[in-house]
């Protein structure tokens, strides 16, 4: 499996798993539940693709290329924190759902990983 394949098939497991969870999140907490997990979820694959094009990106260059990487991932967690903190200022999420979307990709890389492995023993 290359980059871009393990790439797709989390990003479009983890949107499957985030619209699966803003269900209940709708049930439990509304507009606001729902709004939440669903924008945690969006964050979370956004942030993933982000740090996966950097990452093969980053291989394929050069050392000055490289020498960069710190200042991008700072770039990127504050990228991270700002999306999140809109989300939360904004009052239209509850803080819980948009916990529960971010927790969607964790989940996927675990489930895509324990798949590869067994799929190699």
């Amino acid at each position: 499996m290359t980059p871009n394949d393990l790439t797709s098939r989390v990003s479009r497991d983890a949107c499957v798993l985030g619209a699966a969870v803003a269900g209940p999140a709708a049930w439990l907490g509304g507009l606001d539940g729902a709004l939440g997990a669903a924008a945690g979820a969006v964050i979370a694959v956004g942030n993933f693709r982000w740090l996966a094009s950097r990452v093969t990106g980053g291989l394929a260059a050069g050392s000055t290329a490289r020498a960069l990487w710190t200042l991008a991932a700072v770039l990127r967690l504050a990228a991270l924190a700002a999306a999140v903190g809109l989300v939360l200022v904004s009052g239209h999420a509850h803080p819980l759902a948009v916990v529960c979307g971010l927790s969607v990709l964790p989940v996927v890389v675990v489930a895509h990983g324990l798949r590869g492995a067994r799929a190699e023993a």
